[in-house]
């Protein structure tokens, strides 16, 4: 696996989870870039390729799964976590719809986050195994 393959974006207008989530991922050994805002989120990924990213879902001026849905239109092979701490106010079939490929809780547990993202990175590398054995 390449080192793109294991780059995360992560959105939160929280700078305290921000830090945290900073924190953890250099501690696993993720590369990962931090955007403090939707707005923000979709000016890096303009620029920069992330197999997966990592979105709150409350922010002001436009919510996660709004955010979900504008990178299905730009970047549709991309892989979306939902992280909230106010999942039970979501409907998880309107997650889906949003284009959602999975949810975490907040707060995470360690283990908890390296185990989603790994399955992330093997999804995210199935299938571009399956694509690459396609037929042309």
């Amino acid at each position: 696996m390449t080192a793109f393959l294991r780059r995360i974006l992560f959105v939160d207008n929280e700078e305290s989870q921000i830090k945290l989530m900073r924190s953890i991922f250099a501690r696993l050994g993720y590369d990962a870039e931090f955007a403090n805002s939707a707005q923000e989120a979709l000016k890096i990924l303009d620029n920069k390729e992330f197999p997966l990213i990592i979105t709150d879902l409350r922010m002001p001026e436009m919510d996660g799964a709004e955010l979900c849905r504008r990178i299905r239109k730009i970047k549709p092979e991309a892989f979306i976590y939902a992280f909230s701490g106010y999942l039970l106010e979501f409907d998880v079939e309107k997650l889906e719809e949003a284009g959602f490929d999975g949810h975490l809780n907040k707060p995470v547990q360690i283990k908890v986050l390296e185990r989603a993202i790994e399955g992330a990175f093997e999804k995210i590398e199935q299938r571009k195994t399956s694509e690459a054995r396609a037929p042309k």
